[in-house]
């Protein structure tokens, strides 16, 4: 992050829809969570190319295909531009039943 970057740091966003609908799958959920964090951006002036971390909750490590799916979704299957820098920790539950993912981000822009 360069010296004197503007950073926003933005809590957990989980898969909920505008409309108050929880998708039932993954990589549903997981794109939708990075679609809101994209709204927190936007309103901010930035955009998922001035991520630089994520922290990404899930209650299952059966999950991981469609978490996988979603990002790649978001940011690609790899060649391109750069990402953030990705921690992925499994906990016992998230705060509603039906969430299956929740993540938290860093975006620094000049």
């Amino acid at each position: 992050v360069p010296t004197g970057a503007r950073t926003i740091y933005v809590a957990g966003q989980v898969g909920v829809r505008p409309d108050g609908t929880v998708p039932e799958d993954m990589e549903e959920q997981t794109a939708q969570a990075f679609q809101n964090i994209q709204s927190v951006l936007r309103e901010k002036g930035m955009d998922l190319e001035d991520l630089v971390e994520t922290r990404t909750y899930m209650i299952s490590k059966d999950d991981l295909p469609g978490y996988r799916a979603g990002r790649a979704r978001v940011f690609g299957t790899g060649e391109g531009g750069p990402r953030p820098a990705v921690a992925l920790v499994f906990v016992a539950g998230l705060a509603q039943p039906d969430w299956k993912i929740e993540i938290c981000a860093i975006a620094a822009k000049e």
